[in-house]
């Protein structure tokens, strides 16, 4: 199975006040931690949104929407399957990933859904949702294609500039 990581970026950072995929901690880029992080599982790591892989069908529709270019991006290249992470949460444990990738069909971490294991054939229904149905949340998207919750520990989500103080990162 050919694997593309995307790191999910494309959000308004608007409780960060500025691009959260380019706040440092520990003098490296959130995004940039964040490919670290899905480098050792995937055959190669992408960039949705801030300058990379583009929404679709249309900015401005969430992560669903950095996930679907993630898909037409993957399957454009030869990709049967996306994992996601965003770069708000860029230290996914190895475990976690690992039970995503061996999941059947799509999977989602159960508390933080935009970290996922999504086959490219679902591009199609996703694009047809955003474009037919107001509710574009991670969770009615999930339910709506029956993928599986995979549990996992809190997560550290970065959301405000305080949230990087005294984060412990690998």
């Amino acid at each position: 199975m050919r694997l593309l990581g995307v790191v999910l970026a494309g959000g308004e950072s608007r409780r960060f006040g500025s691009d959260k995929a380019r706040a440092l901690l520990g003098g490296v880029a959130l995004a940039d931690h964040a490919r670290a992080t899905l480098a050792p599982f995937v055959a190669e790591v992408a960039l949705s949104g801030a300058g990379g892989i583009a929404d679709c069908p249309a900015p401005g529709l969430g992560p669903l929407g950095g996930i679907c270019g993630a898909l037409r991006y993957a399957g454009s290249r030869g990709f049967e399957t996306v994992l996601t992470i965003g770069c708000d949460t860029p230290f996914v444990p190895a475990d976690v990933l690992a039970e995503l990738i061996a999941a059947s069909g799509a999977a989602f971490v159960a508390d933080t859904p935009i970290i996922g294991r999504w086959p490219v054939a679902l591009g199609d229904a996703l694009e047809q949702r955003l474009r037919d149905d107001p509710d574009r949340s991670m969770r009615a998207w999930c339910a709506a294609i029956a993928a599986v919750a995979v549990a996992a520990a809190p997560i550290a989500n970065i959301n405000r500039p305080g949230d990087l103080a005294g984060l412990a990162y690998p």
